[in-house]
């Protein structure tokens, strides 16, 4: 009996220590994923690297599903934080390019009200000795130049106040609005626009009872963008506007035989500022008559069609989709 106690009490104290060891063992092994939790998420505290997943080859028991929550979690932050880097660093650029655009015209205002004070300085030593008829005809010329960048600054601001009503949410109002009617308004008046190439609207017959739901004037504004884009970029050739129905859409087409784009620029036309490289100081523009179109489209439940060729032109076809409405009177 006394051997048997012994055996006993010594068969107890190793299966204790086993079941111990085994204990420490497997609860390590299954505390290991949930350390590998806390290490990610202190890594991502300390540093900027969200693209930490946590590895976990296990059964798809609590633990693994936790992981998985987990790993979902981060990378939902990882999009929403990439989202608003590059919405951040588009409004830098935004700042940055309009700040540049307006000091252009500013600079040259002021530089002109400079001469302006030197030319008519009577007791100035720095004033050029010049008859009265040269004096008149510099001063006109020097407010010539004034009046045109105030112009530009005008535009340029009122556009980045359309794009600021986009930014924040804006909506336009819409009502059923007779498209033939408008078309045929905006065809009339480009006519008087500056150009060089030939303008020749098409026949917009097609358009008759024809009824979008829209804003006027905001539709009227993106036709005016593409017809003096057009214009803009066919220093020779001709530019049309024409229409199409297709599917309960109806297509405006504004097409040119001026210097086209390469097809790897079609995806950053509309983005704010761009402009192709070869047109940069060789035509005019802020590079944001675009970006308010396609906002403009956008707010119509419609959407544009680029086709271009370097050398051969560019036509856009803006599709809205079609409303029938009783006639208005």
């Amino acid at each position: 009996m006394e051997a048997l106690l012994n055996i006993l009490v010594f068969g107890w104290l190793v299966a204790m220590a086993l079941a111990i060891t085994s204990g420490l063992v497997l609860a390590r092994k299954s505390m290991r994923p949930l350390v590998t939790v806390i290490d990610a998420a202190n890594q991502i505290q300390s540093g900027d690297d969200l693209s930490v997943r946590i590895q976990y080859a296990g059964p798809k028991d609590e633990i693994g599903r936790l992981i998985e929550t987990v790993n979902n979690m981060l990378e939902r932050t990882e999009l929403s934080f990439r989202g608003l880097e590059e919405t951040n660093a588009a409004q830098r650029r935004f700042v940055s390019d309009a700040s540049h655009e307006l000091r252009t015209p500013l600079t040259t205002i002021r530089g002109n009200v400079d001469f302006l004070k030197k030319l008519w300085d009577q007791e100035g030593t720095d004033r050029p000795n010049l008859d009265e008829e040269t004096v008149k005809q510099m001063s006109l010329e020097a407010i010539e130049d004034m009046a045109d960048e105030g112009k530009r600054m005008s535009r340029l601001i009122s556009d980045m106040l359309s794009l600021a009503r986009a930014d924040t949410g804006q909506k336009i109002e819409l009502n059923p609005i007779p498209l033939q009617i408008l078309v045929q308004e905006v065809a009339r008046r480009a006519q008087f626009l500056d150009r060089q190439a030939d303008w020749l609207p098409g026949d917009f017959s097609i358009l008759n009872g024809i009824y979008v739901n829209g804003s006027k004037d905001y539709l009227q504004q993106m036709l005016f963008i593409f017809i003096e884009n057009a214009f803009k970029y066919t220093p020779e050739g001709s530019v049309t506007l024409d229409a199409v129905l297709y599917k309960g859409q109806v297509g405006l087409r504004i097409s040119d035989t001026g210097i086209g784009m390469d097809r790897d620029e079609v995806p950053f036309i509309f983005d704010r500022f761009y402009r192709a490289d070869e047109s940069r100081g060789a035509t005019p523009g802020i590079g944001l008559g675009l970006s308010i179109a396609k906002w403009i489209i956008e707010e119509h439940h419609g959407s544009v069609e680029v086709v271009t060729r370097r050398g051969e032109g560019t036509t856009f076809i803006i599709w809205l989709p079609v409303v029938f409405a009783p006639p208005i009177e």
